[in-house]
């Protein structure tokens, strides 16, 4: 009689796993008896079509500048903490839009870097007197789907006002500065009508201490009209054009140039310049705008006689990433319009020099007079095949389309994003209504069986067995194919392009981008051999783990002079799967590491077994790591969260210009994961 409570908890567990695998009776369960879902799902099917129109935030790396931030002690800090915006007159402001800035770190995007948890925003005067309190927000981080949206603000009635001011009353800790914090923002606009009042405004921080990355962040990032949201475009048909590309130069001070026919003489205030979107993923945002260039204007266009040209403005450029570039310059008057790039871009030594565009726009008075446009090339207007199946073609200059949409004013794409949030924010408060309908019904459905299966327990036990089984035995049917593809369809072509490679370079003599092709060829090889030997985990020709850390070294590290090294008990011992996972992956980023910074010629690899551990240690003879950056948390993150996964002790010796040492100690049984650590030494 003892053993009836335990069966009957046995059976009750049981039951929810069974239903838990059948993941769509309670859903349709409720469905049947509440008429709510019903309506919830006829609603989230009209928001999905609003969708399809809406721009997008982007997650890769836009390029560009990265905005404001200011670095405070504390988390809370008092009122003087702020950020002011000062316009040069008086504007009548009727919508505010503020972009969160972000940052790419080892864990990835952080997509509102230094967003405070809590601040208000308030329209000023001339004296810095608040005319007008635009928001209050409030537990910024608990939004569901606010992940760099910007916040955009309608002002109705419209407010006269020279300035606003941003107030942080809540900051979350700065990762890269320890004890800090950080208050940080990408871009602020203020608009009247179609115009941006706080492009080029004076910027005032009042408080806190600038990073150290001056580059990246300055007080005129903030109004420069550079977000990390890319182009102002919404989803369009389908635009083949990406823009325009010219002829390849040997040197950046080649020029070229592009001329605009607007028909007629008409008045012009401001050229604003899309940059092209790269062609590959190996070449920086901002690919082929120019370094430098110059603006001129003729009534005739004749381009061989300059003195029919007049000069309008000379600008050096930064890149803009994937960024639109306003160039404003007092009203003139004329046909055509010159764009020459007299510095153009030029990423590599023996790379060619190009200037490259997505949409050139004429402006007066925020109107676009080139739309559909002749534009004319010193290169010619020849269409290049670019990677998609899409051109680079000069009709594309002033057709209107960016490479991935249509174009639209910033004040327009900051309103549709805000409603791209709006709708998603709706769609995921009626998901989890729906949720919670689900799981109510989930529950009664539970009792339900639980009353009336009673007497087929042992069937209900056996199902989720059963189950089990036949899941286990489909992954290893998955892990298996997906091994194989990776070695028989990946692995070989991969390998064909670094056969390709050598007999090209064999053909036509080395160059940067054939050792380049090589290079990225034999480590994706590589990666793809570790992939599918942790995919096989019992293969019949599996090599061992310590054999395998071998052969990585000897294709990662095969332009530098290595020795590897291993006692007779590590060539025998094999790690559990997750933890063989763990140390390819530490032992991939610590030559990765090698390769990219530590300007190395000699790399020592020692892998033994002893007092019940598994020991590799890796040493090099390059630069080392001061003794500054080495205290800090984000330096060899990547190694550490291994180790910690390995529960694992890490001990780092270096010293500047004599090398790295890392030594990783790997118990053979544990019962838990260590959080001990051997500290990093500096002999």
């Amino acid at each position: 009689m003892s053993r009836i409570p335990e069966f009957l908890t046995l059976f009750l567990l049981t039951v929810q796993m069974t239903l838990a695998a059948d993941a769509g009776w309670d859903e349709r369960l409720a469905r049947v008896f509440s008429g709510r879902l019903k309506e919830i799902e006829s609603e989230l099917k009209t928001l999905a079509p609003k969708l399809e129109g809406l721009p997008e935030i982007p997650i890769d790396d836009q390029g560009g500048t990265g905005g404001f931030a200011s670095i405070h002690p504390q988390a809370t800090p008092n009122s003087q903490f702020a950020i002011e915006v000062r316009w040069p007159k008086i504007a009548t402001v009727d919508l505010v839009a503020l972009v969160p800035s972000r940052r790419y770190d080892a864990r990835g995007l952080d997509a509102q870097y230094g967003l405070p948890e809590s601040f208000t925003v308030e329209l000023l005067d001339t004296e810095g007197e608040v005319l007008h309190n635009i928001a209050h927000e409030r537990n910024t981080s608990a939004h569901p789907v606010r992940k760099g949206h910007p916040f955009v603000y309608q002002i109705s009635p419209p407010v006269e006002a020279a300035g606003l001011r941003i107030s942080a009353e809540q900051l979350h800790p700065d990762d890269e500065g320890e004890g800090s914090f950080v208050h940080a923002w990408a871009e602020v606009f203020a608009f009247e009508g179609s115009h941006n009042v706080t492009r080029g405004a004076e910027v005032r921080s009042l408080g806190g201490s600038t990073p150290s990355a001056p580059w990246h962040w300055s007080p005129q990032f903030l109004v420069d009209g550079q977000t990390p949201l890319g182009f102002p475009e919404i989803p369009a048909e389908e635009h083949r054009n990406i823009g325009w590309l010219s002829e390849g130069r040997a040197s950046a001070t080649e020029s070229a140039s592009i001329t605009i026919d607007l028909g007629e003489s008409a008045s012009m205030d401001a050229i604003r310049l899309l940059p092209a979107r790269k062609p590959t993923s190996d070449l920086p945002s901002g690919f082929g705008f120019p370094r430098k260039l110059t603006i001129s204007i003729s009534e005739t266009g004749e381009s061989a006689d300059p003195s029919k040209w007049s000069l309008v403005t000379e600008h050096e450029m930064r890149n803009p990433g994937h960024n639109p570039v306003e160039l404003p310059f007092p009203a003139v008057r004329s046909r055509y319009v010159k764009i020459e790039a007299i510095e153009m871009w030029k990423a590599f030594e023996n790379y060619p020099a190009f200037f490259a565009l997505s949409e050139v726009e004429v402006l007066s008075e925020n109107k676009n007079l080139a739309l559909g446009k002749v534009v004319r090339s010193s290169d010619g207007m020849l269409n290049i095949i670019a990677p998609g199946g899409r051109y680079w073609s000069g009709a594309a200059l002033s057709d209107g389309f960016g490479p991935d949409g249509r174009l639209i004013s910033t004040r327009e794409w900051m309103t549709l994003l805000d409603g791209r949030l709006q709708i998603e924010t709706r769609r995921h408060e009626l998901r989890a209504e729906s949720d919670r309908l689900i799981a109510g019904w989930r529950r009664t459905g539970q009792m339900a069986i639980i009353i009336v299966g009673l007497a087929g327990a042992f069937l209900i036990i056996a199902l989720p067995i059963r189950y089990r089984i036949r899941a286990n035995q489909e992954l290893i049917k998955v892990r298996e194919r997906i091994a194989g593809d990776l070695h028989d369809e990946v692995g070989s072509n991969l390998g064909s392009i670094q056969m390709i490679a050598d007999l090209a370079e064999g053909r036509s003599g080395p160059s940067n981008e054939l050792k380049r092709i090589q290079r990225i060829a034999a480590e994706t090889v590589s990666a793809v051999r570790d992939i599918v030997w942790l995919l096989r985990p019992e293969g019949e020709h599996r090599i061992g783990t310590v054999e395998h850390l071998r052969e990585t070294s000897s294709i990662m590290l095969e332009t530098l002079e290595w020795k590897f090294t291993a006692n007779e008990e590590a060539w025998q011992t094999e790690l559990a799967e997750e933890d063989t996972r763990h140390l390819f992956l530490f032992f991939r980023e610590a030559l990765h590491n090698i390769m990219r910074h530590a300007k190395a010629t000699k790399v020592e690899i020692r892998a033994e077994v002893a007092d019940g551990d598994f020991r590799l240690t890796i040493t090099d003879n390059g630069i080392g790591i001061d003794p500054e950056r080495l205290d800090r948390t984000a330096t060899l993150r990547a190694l550490r969260q291994r180790t910690e996964a390995l529960g694992a002790e890490l001990g780092v010796e270096t010293r500047p210009r004599e090398g790295v040492r890392l030594k990783l100690a790997v118990p053979l049984e544990r019962k838990r994961p260590k959080k001990s650590r051997i500290p990093a030494t500096n002999p």
